[in-house]
């Protein structure tokens, strides 16, 4: 009976995505994401869809993918173009970071089932970011990372695992290549 419930809310969750992705998504993605809407306006469309965005700095192209209610960005954060931001799990960024252009943050894992087939249903993992984090052109945060403040993220790298401790990592999988040299 359990499962039967668990499936329940797993289908749920997969029909208000797309529900999502072809309704408000549309609007948000299509319109608000455009050039030729002024970045205040774009700030306010997105607030009063849900999300907690207290910067205005978001360029054009941004994607959301999922609810904006999972959305949080903080004070002088800046978002240059074409960010992905995948909203299935909540995404949490501190204040005064920097995304490069193309920056990717993903929050939905698929697990393996018993027969060892991978699980069509997402499962949220929440991404958090602390203040003064910088991300690079084209890096990818996946699911359930949490990197501390001031973190550098190199172009091109790929989060698979906590940035705990400030300084560089790069690489795929990204790792620590330079600590933040003590004061």
């Amino acid at each position: 009976m359990s499962e039967q419930g668990g499936l329940g809310r797993t289908l749920a969750r997969q029909l208000y995505i797309e529900l999502w992705s072809v309704t408000i998504g549309t609007f948000v993605n299509g319109v608000l994401a455009s050039s030729l809407v002024p970045r205040p306006l774009r700030l306010a469309g997105y607030r009063a869809l849900g999300g907690r965005i207290h910067s205005g700095n978001i360029f054009p192209g941004l994607r959301v993918m999922g609810p904006l209610r999972n959305l949080e960005i903080g004070r002088r954060t800046f978002l240059n173009h074409g960010c992905y931001l995948e909203t299935v799990g909540e995404i949490r960024i501190g204040e005064g970071c920097q995304f490069g252009p193309q920056v990717m943050i993903v929050t939905s894992h698929h697990d393996r089932l018993p027969d060892g087939t991978v699980s069509r249903a997402p499962r949220p993992r929440p991404v958090v970011i602390g203040d003064r984090v910088w991300v690079g052109a084209r890096a990818q945060i996946l699911p359930g990372v949490r990197v501390a403040p001031d973190v550098v993220i190199a172009a091109g790298a790929v989060v698979t695992r906590d940035c705990p401790v400030p300084g560089v990592y790069a690489g795929v999988p990204a790792r620590l290549v330079q600590p933040e040299p003590t004061r």
